[in-house]
């Protein structure tokens, strides 16, 4: 079948926007993906710790506190790449991800040290964050209303961290301003170390 001139030339048309769309988006989309891992910038670990104190209130939980803390603080003073990771996809790792399991502190700092780190450096730093806080007498933190009690945690799960608090205070239930208190200023803590931690091994 012979094409006319006119559909020779529509389709033509077609084609070349085709074609021009094609050559911009992959340029665009390659310009905008970040390598891994992302660059660390120095934070302060105090304004770190006040700022994950208030973010367990604010946005719910010791988990999305610690990331908000972190990855919150430089999607605000870096911007891109951090802001583009949504931190309140944290927010259920609160409670030990819901099963009293690992701590969401240590689990959001987990994941803000897998993003400004290679693998293998990424693992020993959250090593030697694991053992401070199994045996360190937490919380610290008191800036804003000190916690009713200190507790070596023993164990870097919710469970074992958070029992010997309620042993320690005759806490029930997690409702109590007295917890709330305790793992606000806990995510505080963990979020500072993992601050000092990434400060110390990248020299800034």
């Amino acid at each position: 079948m012979i094409q006319s001139r006119r559909d020779f030339l529509k389709n033509a048309g077609k084609i070349a926007v085709a074609a021009s769309v094609a050559s911009v988006l992959p340029m665009a989309s390659v310009a905008e993906k970040a390598e891994h891992p992302f660059t660390w910038t120095h934070l302060d670990p105090d304004a770190t710790a006040d700022r994950a104190y208030a973010s367990f209130s604010a946005l719910g939980g010791c988990c999305v506190a610690v990331v908000d803390a972190i990855i919150g603080q430089l999607a605000d003073t870096v911007g891109a790449p951090f802001d583009g990771i949504p931190v309140k996809m944290f927010t259920n790792g609160g409670a030990g991800y819901g099963q009293s399991s690992l701590c969401g502190c240590v689990g959001g700092a987990a994941a803000c040290i897998g993003v400004v780190c290679a693998p293998s450096d990424s693992s020993a730093i959250l090593k030697e964050l694991c053992a401070w806080y199994k045996e360190t007498n937490l919380p610290i933190y008191d800036k804003q209303e000190k916690a009713l009690a200190q507790v070596v945690p023993g164990s870097v799960n919710c469970a074992d961290s958070l029992g010997k608090f309620f042993q320690a205070t005759g806490i029930t239930t997690l409702s109590d301003p007295g917890r709330v208190v305790r793992c606000s200023c806990l995510a505080a803590d963990v979020a500072k170390k993992t601050v000092e931690l990434l400060n110390a091994h990248y020299g800034v």
